[in-house]
């Protein structure tokens, strides 16, 4: 079942590229693994999948402890500076840095590291209140906080997009996805995290680099 669903998702995500003319290979599918448990992370690395995405720091050292070696673990969820010690040694990226207040944990965390921690700013693309992220005339500055950060790499940004469903508006969701982009090359940042299963084909199309699927492989 697991394969099937993976083999879609993957055939989506070449038509997405196709008609966007991109190439498949411009976009990492990071498989979000929050609802299930280790026992998928051996016929996900069988499948050829490295990059798992968790947003819970407890269920991450559960999932990073059973990994299979080359396994990459994002970080995707609302993270709270004093978890970034805890998060930091199993993660290979951080995707939902939004607070200015966190830099210096962030710092404290990566001291050391052999391999930089990609991260990823967070923005409210969307300019939903509900939604968590740095608000554009806030971005430039953290930005620069993160640049100075050693033992990690700033890589690019994140948004979450309006829920999609059957009464969203498609447009909303491409608005989102289009401001971020145009951030992204306004700041001169080569990577862009933005696409769930309802709507990752959508990102796509607006540039995503990092997709991140969870439903659509484990529902």
């Amino acid at each position: 079942m697991l394969a099937h669903r993976l083999a879609e998702v993957r055939h989506r995500i070449a038509d997405a590229c196709r008609r966007a003319g991109r190439t498949p290979d411009a976009v990492r599918l990071i498989a979000v693994t929050k609802t299930v448990g280790p026992e998928v992370l051996a016929p996900l690395a069988a499948l050829g999948v490295a990059d798992v995405g968790e947003n819970r720091v407890e269920h991450l050292a559960v999932m990073a402890a059973a990994a299979p070696p080359g396994t990459r673990f994002h970080f995707i969820g609302r993270v709270q500076g004093r978890q970034l010690a805890a998060l930091a040694p199993h993660c290979a990226a951080l995707h939902s840095l939004a607070d200015p207040g966190h830099v210096a944990r962030l710092a404290r965390a990566c001291a050391g590291r052999a391999t930089p921690l990609e991260v990823f700013v967070q923005v409210n693309a969307s300019g939903e209140a509900a939604k968590a992220g740095v608000a554009d005339d806030a971005l430039p500055a953290l930005l620069d906080a993160v640049r100075g950060v050693a033992g990690a790499t700033l890589v690019g940004l994140m948004t979450m997009a309006p829920e999609l469903d059957a009464q969203a508006d498609a447009d909303a969701v491409r608005r989102t996805f289009d401001a971020l982009r145009a951030l992204a090359e306004r700041h001169r940042l080569p990577r862009l995290s933005m696409g769930m299963t309802l709507d990752y084909e959508l990102a796509i199309a607006a540039g995503a680099t990092d997709v991140r699927i969870g439903s659509a492989l484990f529902a």
